[in-house]
């Protein structure tokens, strides 16, 4: 273990008056221990022989399922980030079928868990699309995903110490207390230099990053979306994913335990840990990937079969467009191919009399079409994460 441990510092804590009740403020520590978190732009990375072996085996997966199997039928990325997104949700106990979340995405409206997912979906795509792995797009990327949620923190920096567990009333015992914010700004300039590295594998780089910015922890909501997001970007970067998201967030799922343990592990100096875990779900990621990928290949074979339009018609084209949005409607299939809106309703009317989609009222203004067996094969990858957890 050749990296830096966090250590701690004692810091005062004086509760703001009326802030909690008068019998609870008497009795609270008046100091408590944060974390000092070590610079780590310029440390030297000394992996185990057993976890570079990991991360090698892990970059040839990624490699591969981004070259060859993200394109097997269709470039299905948008289909990957919405089961990252809702997969990342399920860390945070959001779930609901992904019938709901998409058509609460198409509609713009929803209810509980579903317009959640949704929101947290579009603002994910939005946040892996547009930021860069630096300190400016980590701020980018935390007012993308919390501007609908909590638009008066989303991308400003935190100035009041924040901790994990325990009490609501004191860090005092909590069972992780990130740094004071006063070291917030150093910290996180040192975090965008180790980021702008070249000369780290990039799954291990994406995996200390992460570690480094969850115990940071900047921001007073919403780090661990953040965090989740900032790994895809930091692999985009270095070129390790180029035109597909692995769906990392699924594998980690299957042992959120073992994360945090390894998240902890991290902080106590084992840097291998955290490498090897994010290796591990990688792997994980590409065969679930490349598992997606050859079952689409397989429902969009039974499609050639089933449908009876024209070699011409829209129909055909339309089918593709499902594959990575499987609830659409008219307004939807006129923008992507540039038709009317009787004609896209005619193509999606073809589909349905030859029984691969179904229709029904979205809302008062909306009727949609969903392909059950797109949306099935998403619930079936998405359970399957929650299973293996």
């Amino acid at each position: 273990m050749n990296w830096p441990r966090v250590e701690t510092e004692t810091l005062p804590w004086s509760p703001a008056p009326d802030s909690y009740p008068r019998r609870a403020a008497k009795r609270m520590p008046r100091e408590y221990e944060a974390a000092v978190v070590p610079k780590i732009a310029n440390q030297q990375l000394a992996l185990a022989e057993e976890t570079r072996a990991l991360v090698e085996q892990a970059t040839v997966a990624a490699v591969r399922f981004d070259t060859t199997d993200a394109h097997r039928v269709v470039p299905f990325t948008p289909l990957l980030l919405r089961s990252e997104s809702a997969a990342s949700s399920r860390i945070e106990q959001l779930t609901s079928s992904a019938r709901k979340v998409l058509e609460a995405e198409v509609t713009g409206r929803g209810r509980g868990n579903a317009a959640l997912i949704a929101a947290n979906t579009r603002q994910m795509e939005a946040a892996v699309e547009r930021a860069r792995a630096s300190v400016d797009g980590i701020v980018e990327m935390h007012r993308i995903l919390l501007t609908d949620s909590a638009p008066e923190i989303a991308g400003v920096l935190r100035n009041a110490q924040v901790w994990i567990g325990g009490s609501d009333y004191s860090p005092a015992g909590a069972m992780f207390v990130p740094p004071h914010q006063r070291h917030l700004g150093e910290l996180m300039a040192d975090l965008g230099e180790f980021m702008a590295r070249d000369d780290l594998p990039a799954l291990a780089q994406a995996a200390i990053a992460h570690a480094q910015f969850e115990t940071i922890h900047p921001f007073a909501d919403g780090n661990s979306r953040t965090g989740r997001a900032l790994v895809h970007v930091v692999l985009r970067e270095r070129s390790l994913t180029t035109s597909s998201a692995l769906p990392l967030s699924a594998s980690l799922l299957t042992d959120t335990t073992g994360y945090f343990a390894t998240l902890d592990a991290y902080r106590g100096g084992d840097v291998d840990r955290i490498v090897q875990l994010f290796a591990r779900a990688a792997i994980d990621a590409a065969e679930r990937g490349s598992w997606l990928a050859a079952e689409l290949g397989a429902v969009r074979a039974e499609w050639n079969e089933q449908l009876t339009a024209r070699a011409d018609a829209l129909a055909w084209r339309v089918l593709d467009l499902l594959l990575q949005r499987p609830v659409l409607t008219t307004a939807a299939v006129s923008a992507e191919f540039g038709v009317s809106a009787e004609t896209a309703r005619n193509a999606l009317d073809r589909l349905e009399d030859d029984g691969l989609v179904i229709s029904a009222q979205l809302d008062k203004r909306q009727r949609g079409w969903r392909s059950p067996d797109v949306l099935a094969l998403l619930d079936e990858f998405a359970d399957a994460a929650g299973r293996r957890g």
